[in-house]
């Protein structure tokens, strides 16, 4: 049994440790990737309807309509490849990561994250194998609102190769498009973005909100996706831990 002492050094650690929840909220009137050309008639909205009463039925339940790329979600490498990995072929550790975020400036409506600026502001003598690594860019404070998916920032394929040779294993971003659709002049890149991040079993988690909340830059991530089968993805609460 636990004695006080050990209860009450446990309880110290816990107070010693802030959560907060990167995932942006489920409702009606969510923005959805419909708007991309192409998708119109694929990605449907998100729907929570009320099914049931209290006052009626002695229950309350609604029924739910989503995709698996609906709000904060977590995506592996069969989204776009044949014979990339399902969601269920990953472990729950394999979720909960340390993790570093690299805060960048505030990012304007379509600007484009490239190598140089990443190099900037990661620190060369990081080590992060294995680990998360997560993009600030601030997007997160437009969630939901006007332009949030056709306007966002978007990451150049040089950027890309250089999250890629951190060997990280989770990429997150508050960013919903990775690629942003006005970006299709840029022919050579289109469309193979996520595919490198995928080819080495990298997962995405995208897009966050509230990571201006974090105080620092390193915690654990805990992006837990909806326990599917036969998915590529899942919506997820994402939190981060942090000591304080």
């Amino acid at each position: 049994m636990e004695d006080i002492q050990q209860s009450s050094q446990r309880v110290r650690s816990n107070a010693m440790k802030r959560y907060i929840d990167l995932s942006g909220k489920l409702e009606n009137g969510l923005w959805s990737y419909q708007v991309l050309p192409g998708l119109e008639n694929i990605i449907t909205p998100v729907s929570i309807e009320t099914i049931a009463t209290v006052k009626k039925d002695d229950f309350f339940a609604s029924r739910l309509s989503l995709t698996t790329i609906s709000g904060t979600y977590v995506e592996a490498g069969s989204h776009i490849l044949e014979d990339g990995k399902l969601l269920e072929d990953y472990t729950v550790e394999d979720f909960i990561k340390p993790a570093f975020i690299v805060k960048l400036p505030p990012q304007e409506p379509k600007s484009r994250i490239d190598g140089k600026l990443l190099e900037k502001y990661i620190p060369g003598d990081i080590s992060l194998k294995g680990h998360a690594l997560i993009i600030q860019t601030d997007w997160g404070k437009k969630w939901n609102k006007k332009g949030y998916v056709l306007e966002c920032p978007n990451y150049t394929k040089d950027a890309i190769e250089l999250v890629i040779s951190m060997e990280i294993s989770i990429f997150g971003v508050d960013v919903p498009c990775i690629e942003g659709a006005w970006s299709g002049e840029v022919v050579e890149e289109k469309g193979g973005l996520l595919g490198m991040l995928f080819k080495r079993d990298i997962l995405l988690v995208a897009p966050l909100v509230n990571l201006d909340k974090v105080k620092g830059n390193r915690g654990t991530l805990y992006a837990l996706p909806l326990h599917l089968a036969g998915t590529s993805g899942a919506p997820a609460r994402v939190v981060f831990e942090e000591e304080i």
